[in-house]
């Protein structure tokens, strides 16, 4: 009987001891669940607003003078949504004008510039980042004569309103000496009609040595002729 007895008991001591480690098993698993559930559902929301926030590109329309190492310019740059067009200067030692195209990316920036740089046709590649009113980046520039260079490139916008911006003023170079030398010689060969006929009136006509005997006989009175002897 009390062996029964302690048999009873131990079984009473082994499942009550076994309940209660699992309770708070099962409460840790379920904040587990919960506090994972929630994490999924904050990172779910996240994601949802960063594809639903709009991407807008900074504004770069203005006029900005920029430095490509040691030469500054000027520029008028245009912008419609991400595109970029307009217009740039040098004003220094043999001024220039050219045109420049490119795009923006919310702050990335990239755009080209092509200009008549003397008698060499040049291309500027620039790659810079766009921070309010302020540009910072490199520049590659390589022309028709086979010159490429590479340098830094920045840039402080100075007026917002484009329709300020003028050109350089650019000295057209003059014709070589040997196409100079033509065109005047064209020039000398080429009399007017009017003059050609001027000096044709002034020229006195020649007489001709032979005579026609039939004027010659116009003033001769028939009457005094001698009658002619009979054959």
């Amino acid at each position: 009987m009390m062996i029964r007895n302690f048999i009873l008991l131990a079984i009473l001591l082994l499942t009550f001891s076994v309940s209660i480690s699992l309770v708070p098993a099962q409460d840790l698993s379920s904040d587990d669940v919960n506090r994972m559930t929630e994490d999924r559902s904050a990172m779910e929301n996240n994601a949802t607003t960063k594809e639903d926030a709009p991407t807008t590109s900074a504004s770069m329309q203005g006029i900005w003078k920029a430095s490509l190492g040691e030469e500054e310019i000027i520029m008028a740059v245009n912008q419609s949504e991400e595109s970029l067009f307009g217009r740039a200067k040098f004003e220094g030692e043999n001024p220039w004008n050219g045109a420049l195209a490119g795009s923006i990316s919310q702050n990335a920036v990239s755009f080209s510039m092509a200009a008549m740089e003397g008698e060499a046709l040049a291309s500027i590649y620039i790659s810079a980042n766009l921070e309010e009113d302020t540009m910072r980046g490199f520049f590659i520039r390589s022309d028709s004569s086979g010159k490429a260079s590479r340098g830094d490139f920045t840039a402080t916008m100075i007026s917002p309103d484009t329709s300020i911006y003028t050109p350089a003023l650019v000295t057209i170079a003059p014709l070589p000496a040997v196409q100079t030398e033509q065109v005047t010689i064209e020039q000398k060969n080429d009399v007017p009609a009017i003059e050609e006929n001027e000096k044709t009136a002034l020229v006195p006509k020649r007489e001709s040595r032979f005579q026609d005997v039939t004027d010659l006989a116009k003033g001769i009175n028939p009457n005094i002729m001698p009658p002619m002897a009979p054959l």
